[in-house]
């Protein structure tokens, strides 16, 4: 039931790995391997563990350092491999002291080898010789054929494995679709790591997990379809300990569970279907007809009264045809914004993503960044990612002028070649009214009688940076000369020639009002063109 030290550094790239103290102890048995973030972790160890750790935690504690190899020693862990390269240059002497003191095994992990190199083929020969054993995956196999998901919900299937396992089972999804009961008590989520194992492995891992204020040992099962992570469903070791028996439940459940999953999926993406024709009506309708609103808007919650905003997403990817990867981008967004708001209405239109939601009293624009950065670390989606915000709207016509201005807000953004981000349309000022007039004979002559003369005549751009720096610094010489690095009489002199050359007044307001035009059409003009 395990295997030794020895026989585990033949395995993957833990061949890599350097024995560097405690020799004596490579007969000793590894049944888990465990990620040490914290030593606090040590007092919840069960024995024969593989450590594995970057000494962050205690990277500038020397005491914990000298007590840690005993505490695990004592703990009955089997060793203690330490990927210094991270956080400290080399394994402390004292901790290498320790090890070769008492014949536990300090290993040493090179800085191009993951955790996950290590944990993976050592676990995956575990598992196949002690886990899963063809007399508990029959004997679980033959009990949940009685309590499958077909003629129940999810909680009483979840209640049936909880009482076959006498231990609280827990079911997290990643997918919008799926709704999940409540955990008793607030779990910590899996990381991405974790996550990454259980979907290379694709069967149930032993992990250590946080439940309540307790960490506590889990066994959980991936819930897989067609290759990608969609959930887990856990065990928690609250009321006894985890048996083999309870591995291949679990297996078996998260393949009964997978089942539901891609059930709830198809349902899903019909719903979808018609979501978007929703959608499609609700934006590019001239005249919405007031029957459609009541019939589908009763089912979206869309009314007339109430206030919405619209917000367009756009990313590298989103004007792909490819259906598969559209779906895949279309679960993590929905799953991603209804956790901050789930009255959202999101859909695939034109490229972009959109999403719609009624606003709340008292929202602010953190509720915008915290869809932002759940869209861009959650959803993990492919950069750059740029998030145009419409104005609040009333009813379906304010939908519609909000979409607009979202879609507005991003493609002048573009145009600019601003980097990625979340761009408020009510942000871009005058860059608004020029948009209207882009491609117009009337921006281009105004834009050759302002700053046009002036970049004819420019060759080093000397000019233009002057006078953009003079308008930043709200005209104040002396800390424009500073922050040009010139004299404030050669400030002057290059000034003069602005206006001799462009006919323009700085000292009027109708001059300096020319002149910021001028060059907020430079800004929209010279960019676009070097873009295209």
């Amino acid at each position: 039931m395990g295997i030794s030290l020895r026989n585990a550094m033949k395995l993957g790239k833990f061949h890599e790995c350097k024995l560097v103290a405690g020799q004596e102890g490579l007969s000793r048995i590894i049944e888990n391997v465990t990620i040490m973030e914290v030593p606090e972790v040590v007092q919840w160890l069960n024995g024969k563990e593989l450590i594995l750790t970057s000494l962050f935690a205690i990277k500038d504690d020397v005491n914990a350092q000298n007590t840690l190899v005993q505490n695990l020693h004592s703990a009955g862990a089997t060793a203690l491999a330490i990927k210094p390269s991270q956080f400290i240059e080399k394994i402390p002497k004292e901790i290498i002291d320790s090890g070769n003191k008492l014949g536990f095994p300090i290993i040493e992990i090179p800085n191009h080898i993951k955790y996950l190199d290590i944990l993976s083929p050592v676990m995956h020969h575990i598992f196949n010789d002690k886990v899963v054993l063809q007399e508990d995956l029959e004997q679980a196999n033959k009990i949940l054929h009685e309590v499958s998901i077909n003629a129940q919900s999810i909680q009483e299937f979840l209640n049936n494995v909880s009482y076959l396992t006498k231990n609280t089972i827990t079911i997290e999804s990643d997918v919008s679709y799926v709704s999940v009961p409540q955990s008793p008590q607030k779990i910590s989520a899996l990381t991405k790591e974790q996550i990454n194992e259980l979907s290379i492995i694709g069967r149930p891992l032993h992990l250590k997990r946080k439940f309540g204020d307790k960490v506590l040992s889990t066994i959980a099962a991936p819930i897989m379809n067609d290759g990608e992570y969609l959930g887990n469903i856990s065990c928690w070791e609250i009321n006894n300990d985890n048996l083999s028996i309870d591995l291949a439940i679990l297996e078996k459940a998260s393949s009964l569970l997978a089942l539901e999953f891609l059930k709830l999926q198809v349902k899903y993406e019909v719903e979808q279907r018609y979501k978007r024709d929703f959608i499609r009506e609700l934006l590019f309708s001239e005249n919405i007809k007031k029957n459609k609103i009541i019939e589908w808007g009763d089912q979206y919650r869309i009314t007339r009264e109430t206030k919405y905003i619209c917000l367009s997403l756009y990313f590298s990817g989103s004007d792909s045809t490819d259906e598969k990867l559209i779906q895949a981008f279309d679960y993590k967004i929905n799953a991603a914004v209804q956790k901050i708001r789930p009255s959202s209405l999101i859909g695939y239109l034109k490229g972009n993503v959109v999403i719609i939601f009624p606003v709340e009293e008292g929202d602010t624009r953190e509720v915008y960044e915290e869809i932002y950065a759940a869209l861009s670390e959650y959803a993990n989606l492919p950069s750059p990612v740029y998030l145009g915000i419409g104005r609040v709207g009333k009813g379906p016509e304010g939908i519609q002028e909000s979409f607009v201005q979202s879609e507005k807000a991003i493609n002048l953004n573009q145009a600019l070649r601003n980097a990625e981000g979340i761009f408020h349309y009510e942000d871009l000022g005058a860059y608004r009214l020029l948009d209207q007039l882009r491609g117009s004979n009337e921006l281009e002559n105004f834009y050759s009688e302002t700053l046009g003369k002036l970049i004819e005549q420019d060759n080093k751009n000397e000019l233009i940076k002057t006078i953009k720096t003079y308008f930043h610094h709200n005209e104040v010489l002396k800390s424009t000369a500073e922050s040009l690095f010139i004299h404030i009489n050669t400030l002057k002199y290059r000034m003069k020639k602005i206006e001799d050359i462009t006919g323009c007044d700085l000292k009027t307001s109708e001059g300096k009002l020319n002149f910021i035009l001028g060059l907020k059409i430079h800004e929209l003009l010279h960019k676009e063109k070097k873009q295209s």
